[in-house]
């Protein structure tokens, strides 16, 4: 996994970029309009953190739980702020995306264990994000269940 750790060392060095470019998509994207209206700084320092920490994410040692709880924060402050979920979803697969974009741009894969390395990383990302788009749906689920129990009679 030499070229894995490469690979994520390349991804949080270059955070700066990776985060720019997100930003450019995201305030761009039809998929996204909510987006549009935010501060480009606060969003590419939302973008970067994640990125600046993906090795840290990654790590198979790294508890469920604090994903978890940190996706669950996120989603119930963007739903308090108006996001519609699925902007916040697609926010996040943009971000996957334009990781994996930066990485193919580079040409660090050549070789047939290079493109395998980086296919098991890949897994280990897309498993990030998808674990991150559940936690964000949950929390939107448990915030619209709470505003429906607070309007019951």
């Amino acid at each position: 996994m030499i070229l894995a750790g490469k690979l994520v060392r390349t991804i949080e060095k270059n955070s700066d970029i990776i985060a720019d470019r997100w930003v450019q998509e995201v305030t761009s994207s039809r998929y996204t309009r909510s987006y549009w209206r935010e501060d480009s700084e606060d969003l590419h320092n939302r973008a970067e953190g994640v990125c600046r920490r993906i090795g840290y994410f990654l790590d198979r040692r790294f508890p469920k739980e604090k994903l978890a709880s940190f996706y669950r924060r996120m989603g119930k402050a963007r739903k308090e702020q108006g996001y519609p979920v699925e902007e916040v979803i697609m926010a996040l697969f943009l971000l996957k995306r334009q990781i994996w974009l930066f990485i193919l741009q580079e040409g660090m894969l050549s070789s047939h264990l290079e493109l395998y390395q980086a296919l098991e990383l890949n897994n280990r990302v897309v498993l990030y994000f998808d674990r991150a788009a559940y936690y964000v749906t949950l929390a939107y689920s448990e915030e619209e269940e709470k505003e429906r129990e607070a309007i019951k009679p």
